[in-house]
């Protein structure tokens, strides 16, 4: 027996963390108009343009950004928290340079040339679950390097060497490294270890 749209659409929300867009909807064949009418209803909240959530999960703002636009990639602050350094959710986007950025509010987003927009890309889990775009934790160590005058030293450090325990990929570390010209500090920071 073929499900009714309105239980097809509550299932996919619970498929994928409470979401739903408009897009999947119309792949499964439903109108974005059921979305609507369950918004109405209150069972749906509208968490973006073409992306509805449903009531009772709780908002991803990692992913929800990450939706509404596509070619963010979560940059240091971000990546720090995403990837356990730090307890302080800050949310901060790389985007490539020509990318129109109208209504991104309340966030640090910054245009990059496209080497430093490419390089350590990677999902990444947010704290709810869901995947999106950020940089891996070597690139993060070294963006952490090359603005390192952010942080006071004690701060640094303690992040540098709590980052540096959970990499396990030392080489992939020295190739961004000489990617982004800072083998030199690098080595300073091996060197003190």
């Amino acid at each position: 027996m073929k499900k009714k749209n309105d239980e097809l659409l509550l299932d996919l929300a619970d498929e994928n963390d409470g979401y739903v867009s408009a897009a999947t909807a119309r792949e499964n064949g439903i109108a974005q108009t059921y979305l609507s009418n369950m918004c109405e209803q209150g069972i749906f909240i509208k968490a973006g343009k073409g992306l509805y959530r449903k009531r009772g999960y709780e908002s991803d703002p990692f992913f929800e950004l990450s939706f509404r636009y596509g070619k963010a990639v979560f940059s240091l602050d971000s990546c720090l928290f995403l990837h356990g350094l730090k307890d302080e959710q800050i949310i901060s986007v790389y985007l490539p340079t020509n990318y129109l950025t109208r209504g991104i509010e309340g966030i640090t987003c910054r245009h990059v040339g496209k080497k430093e927009y490419l390089t350590g890309q990677s999902l990444v889990v947010t704290p709810k679950g869901n995947l999106v775009m950020a940089y891996d934790l070597e690139r993060t160590m070294i963006d952490l390097l090359r603005q390192r005058e952010r942080f006071d030293k004690e701060t640094f450090l303690l992040l540098w060497n709590a980052a540096k325990k959970k990499s396990p990929y030392p080489a992939k570390l020295a190739r961004y490294a000489q990617t982004f010209h800072v083998e030199g500090e690098l080595s300073l920071l091996e060197y003190l270890d």
